[in-house]
């Protein structure tokens, strides 16, 4: 679902989808608001959030045509103002307004094919699927020696920079520490 949402533009849309709800439900509702202004024909006002509705959702299914689309939207938007109630009370018109804008700026995300841009389970399984298969099992069998012989190795290496040839009285350390006289 994150993906499909990523390549087209969800957002826009969806303010597009809820601006349309919006503006046909205040029509609807005219029993319940009896403050309701009516500017227009109601007519008007049913096809504009129809067509707020259809264009929200064809941003969504058609993302190569989301400029034509947001700004259908944003002209839509403006001209509920006029014939829906000021614009469902100008929360349908501004959240038109942002759908359309928010359509029109979308631009899709370009990356390269098989890029590891994102660290995953499935990223490293497959990783070390390639490696391991490039491997053929002389090299395996080299690559074990060489790390039991470098083991072997590590702790004469330890021994022969600890010991410390110089003795304590002749150091340069302790010849600066001695009282002058």
């Amino acid at each position: 679902m994150k993906s499909w949402r990523r390549s087209r533009p969800f957002w826009g849309g969806l303010f597009i989808v809820v601006a349309g709800l919006e503006l046909l439900s205040i029509p609807l509702a005219l029993d319940a608001l009896p403050v309701a202004v009516m500017f227009g024909t109601v007519g008007a006002g049913y096809l504009l959030a129809l067509a707020l509705i259809i264009a929200g959702v064809l941003v969504w299914l058609q993302p190569g045509q989301r400029v034509f689309l947001g700004l259908i939207a944003v002209l839509l938007s403006m001209a509920s103002f006029v014939y829906s109630n000021l614009g469902g009370f100008l929360i349908g018109m501004i959240w038109g307004l942002l759908g359309g804008m928010l359509a029109v700026a979308w631009t899709p995300v370009s990356r390269p094919a098989g890029r590891f841009d994102t660290v995953t389970v499935r990223n490293v399984l497959a990783a070390a699927r390639i490696f391991t298969s490039r491997m053929n099992a002389l090299r395996w069998t080299t690559a074990i020696a060489l790390g039991r012989r470098c083991r072997r190795l590590m702790p004469m290496r330890r021994a022969r920079i600890e010991v410390d040839p110089v003795s304590a009285d002749t150091s340069s350390i302790a010849k600066l520490r001695e009282p002058a006289g």
